[in-house]
C-alpha cells in the first residue's frame, strides 16, 4: 500500500481509501484501491463535515452506500501552516519507525513505513494550493441497479452545484463559495432535494 497527502481532485476522491494519522487527524492521506464502501468504523461519522452528515447518515440508513467526501472549506493559511508542520512530522515518523493510520471505513489501523517517504510540495507550494483547492466539495453515493433514482438525480437543479456518473458513482460537486454560511445552505438544500428524490422515486 502507497499513501500519499497530496491534493486529489475532488472527482476521484471515490477511486481509493482515505486514511488518517493517528498524531496528526486534521488532514487526511489517500491510497488508491478499490473499495466497497461498507461502514465498520464506528468512528466513522466523526469524519464526515457537519453539513453532509445529515446527508450521509440519511443515505446509508436508505441502503445507498456514500463514497469520501468533503463539505468545502475557508481555512486559513496559518492554520494550513501547521497543518504542513504536522504533515512534516508524520513524514519523520514514517521514514523512521512508522506511523500509525487508520481507514477512516474500515477503521482498520496501519502501522506505515516507507524509507524514501517525500511530502509532494514545499510549504509555502502547499498552503497555495491548498487554499484555492478547500472551497470545492463533493459527496459521492452509489444507487446500485435504481435506474429512475440515477436518472433524477442526475437531474439536480441547484446554482454552484453539479452531478456527474463515474460507474458505478454519482458524484454531487459543489463549486466554491463565499462563506461557511453558503457552504451549509448549499448542503442543506443538496439534502432536500436528495432525500425528496430518494423518498418519492420507485425502488424500480
Amino acid at each position: 500500500m502507497k499513501i500519499s497527502p497530496d491534493l486529489i481532485p475532488h472527482s476521484l476522491f471515490h477511486t481509493g481509501s482515505w486514511l488518517q494519522s493517528a498524531n496528526h487527524p486534521d488532514w487526511y492521506y489517500f491510497s488508491k484501491k478499490k473499495s466497497s464502501n461498507s461502514i465498520l468504523n464506528k468512528d466513522f461519522s466523526k469524519s464526515v463535515d457537519e453539513p453532509l452528515q445529515e446527508l450521509v447518515h440519511f443515505l446509508q440508513g436508505k441502503g445507498i452506500k456514500t463514497t469520501p467526501s468533503c463539505a468545502g472549506h475557508h481555512i486559513r493559511s496559518k492554520d494550513f501552516k501547521t497543518i504542513y508542520e504536522e504533515l512534516e512530522k508524520d513524514r519523520k515518523a514514517i521514514r523512521n519507525g512508522g506511523l500509525q493510520i487508520k481507514d477512516i471505513e474500515s477503521g482498520k489501523v496501519y502501522l506505515y513505513r516507507d524509507k524514501k517517504y517525500e511530502l509532494p510540495w514545499e510549504e509555502k507550494e502547499f498552503i497555495e494550493k491548498a487554499g484555492l483547492y478547500q472551497q470545492n466539495g463533493v459527496l459521492g453515493l452509489r444507487p446500485g441497479n435504481r435506474k429512475r433514482l440515477k436518472a433524477a438525480l442526475l437531474k439536480l437543479d441547484i446554482p454552484g452545484v453539479e452531478v456527474v456518473e463515474k460507474k458505478p458513482t454519482l458524484l454531487i460537486l459543489t463549486s466554491p463559495l463565499g462563506t461557511d454560511a453558503d457552504i451549509k445552505e448549499t448542503w442543506k438544500e443538496i439534502t432536500r432535494q436528495v432525500k425528496a428524490i430518494v423518498e418519492n422515486t420507485p425502488l424500480a
